[in-house]
């Protein structure tokens, strides 16, 4: 099961401090979370700002950990976040933000950022940000508000994360983050079979990639029978069974982890469609492969 961290962090106002503006979310929080590791889905583009505390997050086989003074930018997309036992109490600030803003604010800036010589968008799912004085100045100076009883003017809130993009664009260290918004503005799209490839080990439902590519479940499952030439469910299932036969083969993982690493939280239909496929169980496959 994966959480839509912006709906649950939006239904728990206690813990998660929120202000919601037209196609944004703004949220800061002391993380209240002692779970070791938790499946996050994001169907937004993500800025976060780590103050306090470390986190680390795997997405696919690469592994990025985050410690204070920290920031990153998450594309739309799946993900397993570890939870450090110095991580209860961390203060984090996160910014979820639909692609049709992001090519608003850009559009607003367009001739003051350095667009000149940009290298390509990054394929990874996380760009790691830069962050200055300026940068860390105009996000920290919005933890006041958050803790303040009377309703914030949203053109305040506007200005305020207007200031703090514009200052992310324009830092040199954050070019890749630069490239990615200049190509959504020129109509780019992360490809269906990109967002596919980076988080098909993943339990998602089809209606979540649908949420992950921007498509309705419609369209998704007509573009990927186009791409793909056989139905999401048969392709996915196919995807994880030889991503675990390689875990079989190259790790000392515990049965029930190879089955959680791909995509499948029941460790009994695992072993069943695993059988299926390869004719023998894990276990079985795991042995005869050593023992070769």
């Amino acid at each position: 099961m994966f959480l839509n961290i912006s709906e649950v962090q939006q239904s728990h106002s206690d813990i998660f401090h929120h202000f919601s503006l037209k196609d944004m979310l703004f949220v800061y929080y002391q993380c209240p979370r002692k779970e070791k590791l938790v499946r996050l889905c994001f169907p937004f583009n993500q800025f976060t700002f780590a103050m306090k505390g470390k986190k680390t997050f795997h997405h696919a086989d690469r592994t990025w950990t985050l410690s204070k003074d920290t920031g990153f930018l998450l594309k739309r997309t799946g993900f397993n976040e570890e939870i450090h036992e110095e991580a209860v109490g961390r203060d984090l600030m996160a910014f979820y933000l639909k692609d049709d803003y992001l090519k608003a604010v850009y559009n607003e800036f367009r001739t003051s950022l350095p667009l000149t010589g940009l290298p390509d968008p990054p394929s990874d799912m996380m760009i790691l940000m830069d962050i200055d004085d300026r940068i860390r100045n105009c996000y920290t100076s919005l933890i006041p508000y958050f803790n303040q009883t009377l309703p914030l003017p949203e053109t305040i809130l506007a200005l305020k994360f207007k200031e703090l993009l514009y200052n992310i664009l324009v830092n040199p260290a954050n070019r890749s983050i630069l490239s990615y918004i200049n190509n959504l503005v020129d109509g780019y799209e992360i490809p269906l079979w990109e967002i596919m490839e980076n988080n098909f080990m993943y339990d998602l439902k089809l209606s979540e990639y649908a949420l992950l590519t921007n498509r309705s479940l419609t369209s998704f499952k007509r573009d990927f029978n186009q791409h793909y030439g056989i139905s999401p469910g048969k392709w996915l299932r196919r995807k994880r069974l030889q991503r675990a036969k390689r875990y079989l083969e190259t790790s000392q993982h515990r049965i029930s982890e190879v089955a959680f690493e791909n995509g499948f939280s029941n460790v009994s239909h695992f072993s069943r469609v695993f059988k299926s496929q390869f004719g023998k169980s894990p276990a079985e496959y795991r042995n005869s492969f050593y023992s070769a």
